[in-house]
């Protein structure tokens, strides 16, 4: 529609769902345009399933898989993900919110270098605005440069859309970002916000939006605490996806699409192996059953209508997982005047030395004559070359160390 000079925000789907991105998004899917509905069907799917399997690959770092033989993490993550409703919706409905996860994974694990980190979030984020609750995270937990390269690449982006679609622009961020109710009925059960379930229990537009927000912000900020705790704890899976689900319930819509954190919440450990074990097939029942529906008409219709919601608000605020909890004996805190980052540089600069350094070699020193027995011998005496030493390096690393007990 917006290669025929149509608006993006007239269009709407089979289902009669609108376009609800930024601009951005819309500027970048627009060369899918130039090609025949059925081929961008079977490549979209085709590519979801892909981005799908590429995020059980990251979910490997849940604590919760280090019960399991690593040639398994995958395939049961993989088998997780595929099964759950909200990797369903995505393929279903040709939805892109399995993406921006791995965007944000892709830079809340550490897999990119230092100087990168935030520009996949800053991108995904200019898709869709959601994504820009990490950037808080990173700032509270020391994390600025990855918060300010996902500020600066978000508003490149979107000042690129700015450029290209100026009107596009004007009509989305003046007028339709605050539009909520044009992306249909936010009171159904798909819709796991706090906003949604105060819509369900009738509370009024005005106090509604009060609770929601103040409710709302009080449990992000519950969530920011446990998440700086876990990235501190060298645990930035688990880290992200409490900020992940916090999201969720600020959000004003989060469909089930949305709900893909939920799912890898299922991946982190809960104290002992059994509870790690209950825990994830809690998670698991929640997230692949319709349990949002299953309950209607019931007396429990109230819980089990929320039942999502519930569990991301018990994720962001009150389950102690095991990352919160536990720190390594080796972790060594950040140098005093030093932000994570900047730790993180010193550290990945001492590895770069350690390995250029030669290992400490002793010369013992022979002596010139034998004593005799008479007569005290002199110790030998050596020299150490080399002696320097670096501490190892705590942070920067993706790949979190193993665990006993």
């Amino acid at each position: 529609m917006l290669l025929d000079g149509g608006s993006l925000y007239d269009f709407a789907a089979w289902n009669d769902a609108p376009f609800t991105y930024p601009p951005f998004a819309g500027l970048l899917l627009a060369p899918l345009g130039l090609l025949a509905e059925d081929p961008v069907r079977i490549l979209w799917t085709a590519a979801t399933l892909g981005v799908v399997i590429g995020l059980a690959v990251l979910a490997r770092h849940g604590e919760g898989l280090r019960m399991v033989k690593p040639t398994l993490c995958v395939p049961v993550a993989a088998l997780l993900m595929f099964s759950s409703a909200p990797v369903s919706s995505n393929l279903r409905f040709g939805q892109v919110s399995v993406a921006l996860v791995v965007l944000v994974l892709v830079d809340c694990l550490n897999i990119t270098p230092v100087r990168y980190r935030g520009l996949a979030t800053g991108i995904a984020s200019a898709i869709k605005l959601t994504p820009m609750i990490f950037v808080v995270y990173w700032w509270i937990s020391g994390q600025r440069r990855t918060a300010a390269n996902a500020i600066a690449t978000f508003s490149a982006c979107t000042a690129l859309a700015w450029l290209v679609l100026p009107h596009e622009s004007l009509r989305f961020w003046f007028t339709e970002i605050w539009n909520v109710d044009r992306v249909g009925n936010i009171a159904t059960g798909g819709n796991q916000s706090l906003n949604a379930a105060l819509l369900r229990l009738g509370i009024s537009d005005s106090w509604r939006i009060v609770l929601a927000g103040v409710i709302g912000l009080a449990i992000v900020a519950i969530a920011m605490v446990r998440a700086s705790r876990a990235y501190r704890n060298r645990e930035p899976f688990a880290a992200t996806v409490i900020v992940g689900a916090a999201g969720l319930v600020f959000s004003p819509v989060s469909w089930t699409h949305h709900q893909v954190w939920l799912v890898l919440a299922g991946l982190l450990a809960v104290g002992n192996r059994r509870g790690t074990m209950i825990w994830f097939g809690l998670v698991t029942a929640l997230m692949v059953l319709p349990i949002t529906s299953l309950g209607a008409g019931l007396p429990t219709e109230v819980l089990t209508s929320n039942a999502r919601l519930l569990l991301a608000v018990a994720v962001a605020c009150a389950v102690p997982f095991a990352a919160l909890t536990v720190r390594r004996a080796d972790d060594v805190a950040t140098p005093a005047g030093l932000s994570v980052n900047q730790a993180a540089d010193c550290a990945d600069a001492r590895c770069k030395a350690t390995r250029h350094t030669r290992p400490p070699t002793t010369v013992a020193a022979i002596p010139t004559s034998t004593p005799s027995p008479t007569t005290s011998s002199t110790p030998a005496t050596s020299t150490s070359r080399n002696e320097t030493s670096f501490p190892p390096s705590t942070t920067g690393s993706s790949k979190p160390s193993p665990r006993t007990g």
